[in-house]
C-alpha cells in the first residue's frame, strides 16, 4: 500500500484555515500550514513538522491612513508587533 493524494474533491474540506490544523490535531488527517499558526501545536506535541517547515516569504504589514505619532497607542502597538516576531 502507498502513499497518495485524494482525487481532487474527496476528503474533508474546510471553509476557514483555521480548522485545517485542528482537524489534524483530532486526528483526522494532516494538515499544511504556516510557522505561526501552527507552532504552539508543535511546541507542545500535538501536531509534528516531519519535513520542517520552508521560508516563503510571507510578510505582515502594519497600515494606517495616518502617520503614527511617537506617542500614541498606534506606535505602542507596532513596537510590541516587532517585539514578537
Amino acid at each position: 500500500m502507498g502513499w497518495g493524494a485524494a482525487p481532487a474533491g474527496e476528503g474533508p474540506w474546510f471553509e476557514r484555515f483555521y480548522f485545517s490544523p485542528r482537524a489534524a490535531v483530532a486526528g483526522l488527517g494532516v494538515a499544511i500550514g504556516p510557522w505561526r499558526l501552527v507552532r504552539d501545536d508543535v511546541d507542545n506535541g500535538l501536531l509534528a513538522a516531519p519535513l520542517g517547515f520552508v521560508e516563503d516569504g510571507a510578510r505582515y504589514a502594519l497600515l494606517s491612513p495616518e502617520p503614527f505619532r511617537r506617542d500614541g497607542l498606534a506606535a505602542d502597538l507596532l513596537a510590541w508587533l516587532q517585539e514578537m516576531s
